[in-house]
């Protein structure tokens, strides 16, 4: 079967799923082949990428960062996709004929040689797609015809062994991002001072972020409370609920030149300390950490 013969199944096919591109008169795929079909991994504890080169349209990626869905972005060298919809289509390989496509999503696409990009369980269904021997497709009208279908094929050749170890960095991941641990606020009843099996959860990612990361130079911890009882008592209670933090983080091995532990009292409420939930968010120690470049 001829290059011509397959591109025109494929076509109808497409078609057939797509009944957007039902008036296109014209079809432009882009795909790498056989001879230079290539699956790039770089990865840390931090993020981890496969990076697929499309030949003459620009590059796929398949991006998991730590603590967030999987996501894919299509990223193109220049404006080959017009405004419109775009269609994510799982296509059955050239020696399976008669199998229809999957349409695994469908999003606008402002053009303007913008990124596509999708997230979550549509990222999934396009690896396991290729893992099946499938391969995703991004679909949609071009640039300067819009009666012209343009198609960007992800090769599964070569897939196989960088998924492999695409994996194997998935699997290292840290189960949290700077973003997500950077913040965190500790609450406790009313008058006490001991951690709960809630806020030890917590403060054991934050002692396990910061044992992967060397740029975080420091760890502010402060300890609140409400304003009920005298400011001399609030302030003791403060200390001591600021120093059960630090004493725990100083257990899990954070360094103790990381931290700085302050106490306040009642001087910097959160909210209102005028209700019972008001008061509930004020009784709190923040853990906040930052950068050592930060300025």
């Amino acid at each position: 079967m001829g290059i011509t013969q397959q591109l025109l199944i494929r076509t109808t096919l497409l078609l057939t799923a797509c009944t957007s591109f039902g008036q296109a008169t014209a079809f432009t795929q882009y795909q790498s082949g056989i001879s230079d079909s290539e699956w790039l991994l770089s990865g840390d504890i931090f993020s981890c990428s496969l990076t697929h080169p499309v030949p003459h349209y620009g590059e796929g990626h398949f991006i998991k960062e730590a603590g967030e869905p999987m996501k894919f972005i299509l990223q193109p060298k220049n404006e080959k996709l017009g405004p419109g919809q775009v269609y994510i289509i799982s296509q059955a390989p050239d020696w399976s004929p008669g199998v229809k496509p999957e349409t695994l999503g469908i999003l606008p696409y402002p053009g303007y040689g913008l990124t596509v990009e999708v997230g979550g369980k549509v990222a999934e269904r396009m690896l396991t797609s290729l893992d099946r021997g499938r391969h995703p497709v991004v679909a949609g009208t071009a640039w300067e015809n819009s009666r012209e279908t343009i198609e960007v094929g992800l090769s599964n050749i070569n897939f196989a062994p960088a998924y492999s170890e695409f994996r194997r960095c998935l699997s290292s991941l840290l189960p949290v991002n700077y973003d997500q641990i950077a913040r965190t606020a500790a609450l406790f009843p009313l008058n006490g001072v001991n951690l709960t099996d809630r806020i030890r959860a917590r403060l054991d990612l934050v002692a396990l972020y910061v044992s992967f990361d060397p740029s975080v130079g420091y760890i502010y911890i402060d300890g609140h409370t409400d304003a009920i009882g005298s400011r001399r008592e609030n302030r003791e209670l403060s200390k001591v609920r600021a120093e059960k933090v630090t004493a725990y983080l100083l257990e899990k091995g954070v360094p103790a030149e990381k931290i700085i532990s302050r106490y306040h009292g009642e001087r910097y409420p959160s909210t209102t300390n005028n209700t019972s939930k008001g008061r509930e968010r004020n009784r709190r120690v923040t853990i906040r950490l930052e950068k050592a470049d930060a300025g």
